[in-house]
């Protein structure tokens, strides 16, 4: 199936679909460095959480997205999908480990965000959205992940990196549960949870396909090596 993909896509490097040894060694460098449990990493999740939770209670569209911007969520995700990539248990429990860090931090974030703010949960427009879940709803997550895959790996397309994490609707649901947790609404928080593993799982589907069809497997020797430089770190 994958040499059909190929053929389809031209051979050529410059066509290519697939990446070469380069790209795929860079990429799982730059994901492994970017989702690694450091000061950088829990300062961009507070602020990126706080960012959008301003702009959630405000209704401002242009801090949602500047949160979503600066919010380092999509790493962890795109590491779980190498993980299982390469069929490797050790990067998957890192993966999910560092994974369920950075869910706990934005929401405990938010949480308390929520409790120091007068609001009304209802107050909060994009919550009426998260109601109607369907089809499209799963598909655009996987679209976006094939896309952050095959973008990180195409150096030449990085530009394209900020639209995609704006696509990817991670962050505000993640903020909302945070939000209804302070003010214990759990019908939203539930609705969000939702709306939230949805965008989760798309992201990983998509990637997924992507770093299958673009070679990834061949790259479980760099991506250890990476795991195991950072717990000598």
């Amino acid at each position: 199936m994958f040499n059909i993909f190929k053929k389809i896509l031209g051979t050529s490097h410059a066509n290519s679909f697939v990446a070469d040894k380069t790209e795929r060694d860079e990429l799982c460098k730059e994901i492994i460095e970017t989702s690694s449990l450091n000061v950088g990493f829990y300062l961009l999740i507070i602020l990126s959480t706080f960012i959008v939770a301003v702009g959630l209670l405000k209704n401002s569209t242009i801090l949602i997205i500047g949160g979503m911007l600066v919010a380092p969520l999509l790493s962890p995700i795109l590491s779980i999908s190498l993980a299982i990539t390469i069929i490797n248990f050790r990067v998957f429990l890192r993966s999910i480990r560092i994974f369920i860090v950075s869910v706990l931090v934005s929401l405990i974030t938010s949480y308390v965000l929520g409790l120091i703010t007068k609001f009304s949960i209802y107050q909060i427009d994009l919550i009426n959205s998260m109601k109607a879940i369907d089809l499209t709803v799963f598909l655009i997550p996987v679209a976006a992940g094939a896309a952050a895959s095959f973008t990180w790996a195409k150096k030449e397309l990085n530009s394209s990196i900020p639209g995609i994490a704006v696509t990817v609707t991670l962050l505000p649901p993640l903020t909302i549960m945070g939000l209804a947790l302070a003010v214990e609404n759990f019908l939203i928080f539930k609705e969000a949870l939702n709306v939230y593993l949805l965008n989760v799982f798309g992201v990983i589907i998509g990637s997924l396909i992507i770093f299958m069809i673009m070679g990834f497997y061949k790259s479980s020797k760099k991506i250890i090596e990476e795991v195991e430089q950072e717990d000598q770190d």
